[in-house]
């Protein structure tokens, strides 16, 4: 339940455009009840050819006495026959307990009859109950309030954009003939040239470390409008790769009266990486700022920036970042207190995707070449070696010998019996003898640079 609940939180900005409004779905609710009380109460259903059984117990009473007149009737005139005998029956069948009611009004004529029918009679119905009486007001209720909420949700996702928009453009023509629809049409219009014109004279430099925006959207806001801006964010270098959602709302508004006064404009942005919540930042007047309960109020709803032009709101999540700059605004004057209310705003929404974690990781140091240590070539053997060992010709190349202060000993090349020969270079595959290791020095890092994780005895 808790991730069910998370993923409706998480969507919520997405479908709350389409869910309807509460007034509405109370609206459907009375109508609905006042549909029961005018069925049940002033014009209720007339039942017609039904069986007697329905009726009340002193019309049934009634009934079995219609049948005895019959019954007598024929009698008199001796034309009973077995056919009008199981008429009788099949009369007496249709009302409940058949034998009870005969004797019970003393038609003994009607004893035998009676009888038979008893056996044959259906089961007695069910006696209606305070439940049965109540259920249909409270599970048409619920039936109803669900189906309108479903049927509002496929209207707006896939009704309307696929079946209903297009005929309605056809009809009324590309600009619309309504004051609702020119307004849009123009509100859209407006936004597309501000954008343009905000994308030909950079007005906005993108952030430097994100380069160019993802996407560039404007919202404006214009009294009297149903301001529910949301717009998608797709890369479209990467064949329209849907990241996620951002928009503008009216967040609160102050007064009584139409148009409504807004003093605050959130700003929200979902990430779909991210789906279990919704990030909203808010544009507020300054009104609304320095006033401690609308400030407290709307705190609740996310960072709090006073609206003036050049304003920015920031919102970033792990893969996404966004930037709404006001580019235009004015506040509303009447019997409110000054700058407590937009006239006009205009919003540009900007978001960029951000790359993966490039940090580095420097691996650990391999073995030194001997090259790469110039500081311990040892010096010409005939600098230092002791006097008993004979020194190589002049241009005979080095060989090791440990540094004079090196406490390491080291073993003196052999002493040569014969006279000593014409030096000549060794051949190339011939390795040098392998240099000892130097002396241990200081370490003034636990690892030496390296990781040292020789285990401790």
């Amino acid at each position: 339940m808790g991730k069910i609940r998370d993923t409706l939180i998480g969507l919520w900005p997405v479908i709350k455009t389409y869910v309807p409004k509460p007034g509405m779905i109370l609206a459907v609710i009375i109508a609905f009840l006042i549909g029961l009380l005018w069925s049940y109460a002033v014009d209720p259903v007339v039942f017609y050819d039904s069986d007697p059984r329905t009726l009340g117990q002193t019309w049934q009473d009634e009934w079995v006495r219609l049948i005895a007149d019959r019954y007598d009737a024929a009698n008199s005139r001796a034309v009973i026959t077995d056919e009008f005998r199981q008429s009788i029956v099949n009369s007496l069948n249709k009302v409940d307990n058949p034998q009870e009611i005969v004797n019970r009004l003393g038609l003994g004529q009607l004893t035998d009859l009676a009888a038979q029918a008893e056996v044959t009679a259906p089961s007695t119905p069910p006696q209606p109950t305070i439940f049965s009486q109540i259920r249909p007001w409270i599970v048409g209720t619920l039936a109803i309030t669900l189906g309108y909420i479903i049927g509002s949700l496929l209207f707006g996702f896939y009704i309307n954009p696929i079946v209903i928009e297009p005929i309605r453009k056809r009809i009324r023509g590309a600009q619309g003939t309504d004051a609702a629809g020119a307004g849009k049409i123009h509100d859209i219009q407006e936004a597309r040239k501000m954008r343009d014109q905000l994308a030909k004279d950079a007005v906005a430099a993108p952030v430097s470390d994100l380069g160019p925006p993802v996407v560039r959207h404007v919202s404006i806001y214009n009294p009297g409008r149903a301001y529910d801006d949301s717009f998608s964010i797709e890369d479209e270098k990467n064949n329209d790769e849907f990241l996620g959602e951002c928009g503008a709302v009216i967040s609160e508004t102050i007064g009584a009266g139409q148009p409504e006064k807004v003093t605050a404009i959130e700003i929200w942005l979902f990430d779909k990486e991210d789906f279990v919540r919704t990030l909203t930042t808010v544009f507020v007047s300054e009104h609304a700022y320095n006033d401690p309960a609308l400030r407290a109020k709307l705190s609740a709803k996310g960072e709090l920036v006073i609206a003036k032009p050049g304003a920015i709101a920031k919102l970033e999540t792990n893969t996404l970042r966004l930037n709404a700059r006001i580019v235009d605004m004015a506040y509303g004057t009447g019997p409110l207190p000054p700058n407590s209310y937009f006239d006009k705003m205009t919003v540009e929404i900007q978001a960029w995707r951000k790359a993966p974690g490039t940090g580095t990781v420097t691996a650990a140091p391999m073995a030194v070449p001997v090259a790469a240590v110039p500081v311990y070539s040892p010096p010409p053997l005939a600098s230092s070696a002791p006097a008993p060992v004979m020194a190589p010709p002049p241009a005979a190349p080095m060989t090791y010998a440990p540094p004079a202060s090196a406490p390491t000993p080291f073993s003196a090349p052999p002493v040569r019996s014969a006279a000593p020969q014409p030096y000549s270079p060794p051949a190339p595959a011939v390795r040098p003898p392998p240099i000892q290791s130097p002396p241990p020095q200081p370490d003034d890092d636990i690892f030496g640079g390296s990781g040292d994780f020789t285990p401790v005895n």
